[in-house]
């Protein structure tokens, strides 16, 4: 018993000497184990991508507003597994504070729009960079990536793969990010 007790008050001198996880990286758990929040984070780019009709949009358009941009396309098997739940993650937290601007790397922005309706995605706007300047400028390595932007176009922290926007974590890390 004595022994136990000793145990015991080791554990909480042990954990009382680490350093509290503060800031957004104490949100990267669960299934944000991905999120990777950058020392010192890249400007916003200014690129050009075609929205719907095939009006031109930037990232500045959303200002005033914390996004998630999500690029992604049709033929990548983790982005169409997370897809599902970016349109439950917009359903649930979509508002003027919060948007999911989702960014097609496809041949065409159709077939993102296709997809979006074959598949139930209701609540989403598919947007197309066919220049693939965005991903570029966004050093994307792999798809897909996800960049959460506050409401001044700073970013605050990115997902590199999947994550289950839906989740209990992905809805309190960005319930958090927008205040």
């Amino acid at each position: 018993m004595i022994f136990g007790g000793l145990l015991a008050l080791l554990f909480v001198f042990v954990q009382s000497c680490q350093s509290p996880r503060l800031g957004l990286d104490s949100y990267a758990k669960g299934s944000m184990k991905k999120l990777i929040v950058l020392p010192t984070p890249p400007a916003q780019p200014n690129m050009k991508f075609t929205g719907p009709g095939g009006a031109s949009v930037t990232l500045a358009d959303f200002k005033g507003r914390t996004i998630l941009l999500n690029v992604w396309a049709t033929w990548c098997a983790p982005c169409i597994k997370e897809m599902p739940t970016l349109d439950a993650l917009q359903k649930e937290l979509g508002s003027d504070k919060f948007q999911v601007v989702t960014v097609s790397l496809d041949r065409t922005q159709e077939e993102a729009e296709l997809w979006f309706r074959q598949n139930g995605i209701e609540n989403l706007t598919a947007y197309h960079d066919g220049s693939f300047a965005l991903s570029s400028k966004l050093e994307v390595r792999g798809l897909p990536i996800s960049v959460i932007y506050d409401k001044n176009g700073l970013e605050k922290a990115r997902v590199a793969g999947d994550a289950d926007w839906a989740s209990v974590e992905a809805l309190t890390f960005v319930s958090a990010i927008t205040e």
